[in-house]
């Protein structure tokens, strides 16, 4: 039981500082607005130490009918393989969602909720809050046709996202921003990705490369012994470099 209560704790200092800021900003909406907010859906469940199988994860989300018509929007933090069947339960509802990244476990049930909010004409969004970064803020208005990206995600292991592998816990929010600042197809797409402490990939490395002829090499990893998240690229006579921890970047010409 000592043990259970320990990894609960750990769980919960992890998690705590993504809720406080997620209550900050739907408290500062609802504040504005005067709308009514749905707060986070968290179910209780007892922490094991493996991920729970798939069927046996959804048997534990229902979204309460008690909703229905009390709340104007919800934000939507349960693990990953359950994001389709909570999201699509409270569209049906009526009600606007904020789902965390990443949008589903697949492609599949990203349609689906997309199907959704279209059939019940509710706002759907996806919080890929790295976008709003202000170094990704600054680098915009310089950017001039980057060629080349060094991209770092690093972190140490935590028991939470295990549901998932690396590339949709970590990895993710990196290939959201290359899409937007390169602003072209990706042609072809090369990687190699290992589980170290789990049964899914905790270490992935991947090679974009783009329509114009832009390369990104991508890494991310869950299983690391520090902490980084850096993007580093090249573009003519630029060299310029981001550091999302802290919030920064630098151009050297």
């Amino acid at each position: 039981m000592s043990g259970a209560g320990g990894r609960n704790k750990e769980n919960s200092r992890g998690r705590g500082r993504h809720r406080r800021i997620r209550a900050q900003s739907c408290a500062r909406v609802s504040r504005a607005s005067r709308r009514r907010i749905g707060w986070n859906l968290r179910p209780k469940m007892r922490l094991v130490p493996r991920p729970l199988p798939r069927n046996l994860i959804r048997k534990f989300y229902r979204v309460s009918p008690f909703l229905m018509g009390k709340v104007d929007a919800a934000s939507v933090a349960v693990p990953t393989v359950a994001h389709a069947e909570v999201g699509c339960q409270l569209l049906e509802m009526g009600i606007d969602v904020l789902v965390e990244k990443p949008m589903a476990v697949n492609l599949a049930e990203a349609d689906l909720l997309l199907a959704a909010a279209k059939k019940h004409q509710r706002i759907l969004q996806v919080g890929h809050v790295e976008r709003f970064n202000p170094a990704v803020i600054a680098v915009e208005p310089v950017l001039n046709r980057p060629l080349f990206f060094e991209v770092h995600r690093l972190g140490v292991f935590t028991p939470r996202s295990l549901d998932v592998d690396v590339i949709y816990d970590l990895m993710i929010h990196d290939l959201d921003i290359l899409l937007a600042l390169v602003k072209e197809p990706v042609t072809e797409v090369k990687a190699v990705g290992i589980p170290v402490l789990t049964d899914k990939v905790d270490i992935a490395h991947a090679r974009l490369e783009f329509v114009g002829g832009a390369v990104a090499n991508v890494t991310a990893s869950r299983v690391s012994t520090e902490r980084v998240r850096k993007m580093r690229f090249f573009q003519q006579h630029e060299y310029i470099s981001l550091d999302y921890a802290r919030r920064d970047a630098y151009v050297l010409e």
